[in-house]
């Protein structure tokens, strides 16, 4: 066993014992600009694994959207029920999600680079290397209809929305390389349940021409994840605006 296992070890087994005891102790205190605050070491252990297969500016870039998602409390939990095969889709989609958009900003020269990306990592085929720019409108909270009686506010929504929609960026990248040109407006319709999973999802209206893309939007939305409340489903409409 390296020393690198050897740390990663001890600290899941401290993580592990807190965690079981009530970590509230250990747990980050989060701020709205800057995510949740992670220990030094774990921060350590993840680049140390993540570079060994991609590059450095990625691997970190990815470290900091998982920093803005989960505590490090709730990150080592993850982590030790995956390594004892435990599924957690939204994690997997989550991580799979910043890998994605973390690789298309680093092919696209957001970093300063081209080509070794990480999404090779969680099975993909390497890094995003396309040279089509497309860009996403984030959608203002005026743009989105929310049905009657919902349990949840606009702003609780928004806070999702303009999280989210940046990743869909790379979607559009990928089949421009398909399509060059193409352009358009998806507005999707969907419920969220009270534990705050999309329990239904819809193309309401699509200006693109393009079906297998609008299909492919969907499917990234309805992976997304709100926030939780007492009772009661929230349906919405939201557009989202492509173009080069």
């Amino acid at each position: 066993m390296n020393f690198i296992e050897k740390i990663a070890f001890g600290l899941l087994g401290f993580v592990a014992f807190t965690y079981a005891g009530g970590a509230a102790s250990v747990v980050a205190k989060k701020s709205k600009t800057k995510g949740f605050s992670y220990s030094y070491e774990t921060e350590e252990i993840f680049m140390n694994e993540c570079t060994q297969g991609a590059n450095q500016r990625v691997c970190r870039c990815v470290f900091g959207k998982i920093k803005q998602q989960y505590s490090e409390t709730d990150y080592w939990r993850l982590e030790n029920d995956l390594r004892r095969n435990v599924d957690h889709r939204e994690y997997i989609s989550y991580l799979t999600e910043s890998v994605e958009q973390c690789d298309a900003e680093y092919a696209e020269g957001s970093y300063g680079g081209s080509g070794d990306g990480l999404a090779g990592l969680l099975g993909g085929g390497g890094g995003i290397a396309t040279k089509a720019k497309g860009s996403i409108r984030t959608p203002s909270e005026r743009d989105i209809e929310i049905g009657a009686g919902s349990s949840r506010s606009a702003a609780d929504i928004m806070k999702v929305v303009r999280q989210r929609t940046p990743g869909l960026r790379h979607v559009y990248n990928k089949f421009l390389k398909k399509k060059p040109g193409f352009q358009g407006k998806v507005a999707l319709k969907f419920t969220i349940d009270p534990s705050g999973v999309i329990i239904s999802i819809s193309i309401a209206a699509s200006t693109t021409g393009y079906s297998e893309f609008d299909n492919e939007i969907k499917s990234a939305v309805s992976r997304w994840k709100f926030n939780k409340v007492n009772a009661g489903n929230t349906t919405v409409t939201i557009p989202f605006t492509f173009s080069e």
